[in-house]
């Protein structure tokens, strides 16, 4: 059912509004934009027009202009972003980028990089932030990717065993714990990879300007 929807597909939820020329031009080029419910209200300041909302739409200004896909969904078990990524799997889309997910609130920040892990192996998703692009994998994974670009590793579970390559400092079945040993960590090449044996997140830094 993909082909119902325009490629490249974006969420954009209702943290904070993107400002890194990265994100901004992922918008910009989308071909389908969902909005998690009071998202669209900033979309429309920016005369842009999402093509669906989702959620249990009590955030939408009333004044607002929609002529596209509105899905109420009102059940208060899930955040408006899990609706919505519940309804890409449940359409078939196969590719999302996950945009605005970060700051304002800072438990709805951790909830959403949590969000990865449940979703990762339903379809390709990755989160863009100001900073970071963020994925979840378990297994073998390798990267495009610049010399000094900034790597953090956060593990999903305590005991995971993780192996990587082309790293500053490299890991070798390293036992890695939901905690801070695997921040800041740098790419030396084009590429590099990481294989975890279970659920991991890898953030990516932006290139500095």
């Amino acid at each position: 059912m993909e082909k119902s929807f325009k490629s490249p597909v974006v969420i954009l939820a209702n943290g904070a509004f993107p400002t890194h020329p990265i994100p901004l031009k992922i918008l910009a080029d989308a071909g389908t934009v969902i909005c998690t419910d009071g998202s669209a209200n900033t979309l429309d300041k920016l005369n842009l027009i999402p093509h669906v909302i989702i959620g249990d739409l009590d955030s939408i200004d009333p004044n607002n202009e929609f002529h596209g896909l509105e899905i109420h969904d009102q059940n208060q078990e899930n955040t408006d972003l899990e609706k919505a990524l519940d309804w890409v799997a449940m359409n078939g889309i196969e590719n999302v980028t996950l945009l605005g997910a970060t700051e304002l609130r800072e438990d709805m920040t951790v909830a959403n990089h949590y969000i990865l892990f449940d979703f990762f192996e339903k379809f390709n998703i990755e989160m863009v932030t100001d900073y970071f692009t963020v994925t979840s994998h378990r297994g073998q994974r390798s990267f495009d990717s610049f010399p000094g670009e900034l790597v953090s590793l956060f593990p999903q579970r305590f005991g995971t065993v993780v192996s990587t390559t082309a790293l500053k400092y490299p890991l070798n079945e390293t036992v890695l714990d939901p905690s801070a040993r695997g921040i800041s960590n740098q790419s030396i090449g084009a590429t590099f990879s990481v294989v975890a044996s279970d659920p991991i997140l890898v953030f990516r830094g932006h290139p500095k300007n």
